[in-house]
């Protein structure tokens, strides 16, 4: 059972094939082989999962059809809540919370038969760009002494080694399609309003149901986004997933097409951002996935999008301008209880609104609005673009920085070109497609318009078939 996608799994439940027991108990001891090593799932559930995987059984005993996860087992990164499952955020300071609500999405994959393993490791408050918390340590790629990435690392790790089905993670600045660049599987970052974003940390406060702030840049354009090894998991767990809650202000009434109806005749190619670069196999493998739809019939273009070169620059003075206020809110007065990472972020948050100059954040959010018109625009004639997801491949988080151009890279110049795509609000796919010359996985991030999900994960899936 292990190793299946999650269509098959749930097909071969429903059919009687296999039960949802069986399924779930082979993925637990999957988990038992190779987590010790990995420490990508920190906390578990089984007794929970195994019942919950009798009920579907009974159910399809009784003749119930409409249970599209019927017994698939996934995990939740442990920002998200479960009800009754632990939620620590990555950090001591959360470490006995426990909250009483499923977040929207997890309810509804529980609603559709899908099973609950337990939770995922993450950086604490999912702040950066690794995972590793002073909780539960490091998460290590399976691929090797190279970068998890982050935030979603330990989910990105669950999925790659066939611990879970599906993911869940949150992507604010490229937390699925980070980790999913560095571990070599597929992610989607919906379109901001797609998929609810009721119960995830940060937030203000622990009162449930929790969400980050509306007037903040995360609370913008953070999403919750699906996890998979094929792009029909993919989509399967976005179909679940759709429509709003009454809870969330954001959440819009538009359902996502089925990318097997649409076929996609038109893209872009880019190799940007120009500041602060692409490292030259990153582009090269981007470059392969043009001509790969090129010679099926795709007519692709080599217009840039200069406008997204602005982009890079206009998402950090906006974040910035958050000044981390969710994380102060939960952790003021118990600072001692968080690790020295976070502590060292608030603290320059904290400095820079004692002295930076006051900010109208008005001006920004009207030019990020003309930018998102301007790329829309771009969109329209394209359909689709695709460009990198990160500026270099996985690396060596203990050795010397990854350089592009003989220019040595930050995290957050690493990840630009998934921090321009959020700040317009966007689908992006990453779909993993070559191999830098030491073999590790390169990903390619296909970005769409906006609820055109189905346009996205069409060309994933013209992708992976080239790719094989």
């Amino acid at each position: 059972m292990v190793g299946r996608s999650a269509d098959e799994l749930a097909r071969l439940v429903r059919g009687g094939e296999v039960s949802a027991r069986e399924v779930v108990e082979a993925h637990l001891r999957r988990i038992d082989q190779v987590n010790p090593e990995l420490n990508a799932i920190v906390s578990l559930r089984p007794e929970a999962a195994i019942a919950e995987a009798v009920e579907v059984d009974r159910a399809v005993r009784a003749g119930a059809d409409r249970l599209p996860l019927a017994g698939v087992p996934f995990t939740v990164k442990d920002v998200i809540a479960a009800s009754g499952v632990p939620m620590t955020a990555g950090t001591p300071l959360l470490k006995d919370f426990v909250p009483r609500l499923d977040a929207t999405a997890v309810a509804r994959l529980r609603e559709a038969g899908a099973i609950l393993l337990g939770k995922s490791n993450c950086p604490e408050f999912a702040m950066f760009g690794y995972t590793r918390n002073s909780l539960f340590g490091a998460t290590r790629n399976p691929l090797g002494p190279v970068t998890v990435g982050g935030s979603s690392g330990g989910e990105c790790a669950a999925v790659a080694t066939c611990c879970s089905a599906l993911g869940v993670g949150t992507d604010f600045g490229g937390s699925v399609r980070w980790p999913a660049h560095c571990t070599g599987i597929l992610a989607l970052r919906p379109t901001v309003g797609l998929v609810p974003r009721t119960g995830q940390l940060p937030a203000p406060s622990l009162d449930e149901p929790l969400a980050p702030s509306e007037a903040t840049l995360q609370g913008q354009v953070q999403v919750i986004g699906q996890l998979a090894r094929t792009v029909e998991d993919l989509e399967l767990a976005l179909l679940v997933m759709a429509g709003p809650d009454g809870i969330d202000p954001l959440a819009v009434e538009i359902g996502p097409g089925r990318s097997s109806q649409v076929h996609v005749g038109r893209a872009a190619v880019w190799d940007g951002p120009v500041r602060p670069g692409v490292r030259a196999d990153v582009s090269t493998v981007v470059r392969d996935a043009a001509g790969a739809l090129a010679e099926q019939g795709a007519e692709v273009s080599e217009e840039s999008p200069t406008m997204l070169e602005r982009a890079v620059s206009l998402y950090s003075e906006l974040r910035d301008l958050d000044r981390l206020r969710d994380v102060r809110g939960l952790i003021r007065g118990r600072e001692s209880q968080v690790g020295e990472d976070v502590r060292a972020a608030v603290s320059a948050a904290e400095e820079a609104e004692r002295t930076a100059p006051d900010t109208d954040p008005a001006p920004l959010w009207e030019e990020r609005e003309r930018l998102r018109a301007d790329f829309l625009s771009y969109l329209d004639r394209h359909a689709v673009l695709l460009m990198a997801v990160a500026t270099v491949p996985p690396y060596d988080p203990d050795g010397p920085g990854p350089e592009v151009n003989g220019r040595e890279q930050g995290m957050w110049d690493v990840l630009a070109p998934c921090r321009l795509i959020s700040l317009l609000g966007v689908p992006a796919a990453t779909v993993p497609y070559g191999r830098s010359s030491d073999g590790l996985p390169i990903g390619v991030q296909v970005v769409g318009r906006p609820f055109r999900e189905d346009e996205v994960l069409a060309v994933a899936r013209a992708l992976m078939r080239s790719a094989g």
